[in-house]
Order: C-alpha cells, then sequence, then structure tokens
C-alpha cells in the first residue's frame, strides 16, 4: 500500500465552496460553521480540512484558520477571475510532492483515461477504491485541469508543456512581484543584464522577501518552489 495521503472528502465543486467559506472568516472555524456557509454536509468539510491542511490553506487542529494562500487562493474563487484560480492552484501544485506526482505520472503514461488516473490517484494516496474516496480523486483532477496541468479530451487527460505561472523573462520585465497585502509576505524578483569583457552575457538576481512572523512557515515552500523554477533549463 502506498504512503497514505489524505484526499478530499468532497467534489471540486463542494471544495470550492469549502474554500471559499474558510476565507471569508477571520477567525478559527469548525466544520459545522464552514459547513453552514458553504451549504456542505460537515461530513465533507471534515474529510476535506486534513487535505487543505497538506496544500497549506488552512493550519491548525480542532479549529482551523486560514493561511495568506488560502485566503488568496479564497478571493479568487469568489471572484470567479479564471487566470488568477489557475495561477493561484499552480502556485500550490508547485509546493505539492503529492500533486507533482500525478502530473508525472500522466506525463510518463503519455495520456490516461480519466477512470485510470482516479484509480492512480486513490492508490498513491493508499486509500480504498471507495466512492468518497474516489469523489475525492475526482476533485484532485479537476485542480490539476482548473491549474492548466492537464487538459481532457474524449475522456482522456493529458499533460500539458506550457509555461508554469511567473516564468517572466527578464528581458521582457524588470521585476516580477507577488500581489501581496501591506503587511503580507512578498517575494520580489529583480533582474539586470551584466556582460563582462570577455564572457558571455549574465544575469544578476535579486530576491526580496517581505513577511510577518506569522508567515515564516509559508516561506520556506515558497522560496523552494522559485529556485526550482529557476533552476530549471530553458526550453
Amino acid at each position: 500500500m502506498a504512503e497514505e495521503f489524505r484526499l478530499p472528502g468532497s467534489s471540486y465543486e463542494e471544495l470550492v465552496n469549502i474554500v471559499v467559506a474558510y476565507g471569508t472568516r477571520d477567525e478559527a472555524s469548525n466544520p459545522g460553521d464552514v459547513g453552514k456557509l458553504a451549504s456542505v454536509q460537515q461530513s465533507s468539510v471534515s474529510r476535506s480540512n486534513a487535505f487543505l491542511k497538506a496544500i497549506g490553506v488552512l493550519q491548525g487542529e480542532s479549529t482551523k484558520l486560514v493561511t495568506r494562500r488560502g485566503r488568496i487562493l479564497a478571493r479568487a474563487l469568489a471572484r470567479g477571475d479564471r487566470a488568477e484560480i489557475r495561477t493561484r492552484w499552480r502556485e500550490i501544485v508547485s509546493t505539492s510532492e503529492f500533486l507533482q506526482n500525478v502530473v508525472s505520472a500522466v506525463k510518463l503514461r503519455e495520456g490516461m483515461l480519466y477512470e485510470t488516473l482516479q484509480a492512480y490517484v486513490a492508490h498513491s494516496a493508499g486509500q480504498p477504491r471507495n466512492k468518497p474516496v474516489m469523489t475525492g480523486a475526482g476533485a484532485i483532477i479537476e485542480i490539476l485541469k482548473t491549474a492548466g496541468l492537464l487538459e481532457e479530451e474524449a475522456g482522456e487527460l493529458t499533460a500539458t508543456f506550457d509555461e508554469e505561472p511567473g516564468d517572466i523573462p527578464l528581458d521582457e520585465a524588470r521585476e516580477y512581484r507577488e500581489p501581496s497585502s501591506p503587511n503580507g509576505l512578498s517575494l520580489s524578483l529583480e533582474g539586470s543584464p551584466n556582460t563582462a569583457p570577455g564572457t558571455g552575457p549574465a544575469i544578476n538576481i535579486h530576491l526580496h522577501v517581505r513577511c510577518s512572523a506569522d508567515e515564516i512557515e509559508d516561506l520556506a515552500p515558497r522560496l523552494k518552489a522559485l529556485l526550482r523554477e529557476l533552476s530549471e533549463p530553458g526550453p
């Protein structure tokens, strides 16, 4: 049996409602309160909390607090901003080894049927193939489709190979900065060309980080994701 990973306990549509409900609350929440706001059964909220915590949308034990990352995702989902939703889901996928492995599996197989990928997700998560688990596996697939990392045609899913969000060529933009609140975590990347005599062109990159003490835990995975993107060879 594969190492256990807690899948969502609801469909993607219900998961969206749960995230938006958490994102509208400023204080810690319990499944009952969120279930009322999201019009979702409390049991579905409870089953989804572990997944949302694993991907950095929630934090806490018996009571849950939405993280900054979760609140930004919730706002995008509430507005129905497709481009922003795509970017925020991609940001989450970039820090989740499990979600990245699902995309890699589709790439290696050069496509998978929807039902086959559902079964693969359930097996990889170490879960039995019962109805709630398969519903959660479907939610994972929908997240990856919404993020633009998988696309579906005639019941078959294939991995896309377009640029990751935030891959902005430095010759087109002098600076890339993630949106942030006035006192929130922000990462800014500045680049400037530098050509020394007798050498090829080089780029100087300066990374600026501004965050509060409560946001330190969000910093490491985002820095790792950024460094991984910078270290990948270009096309």
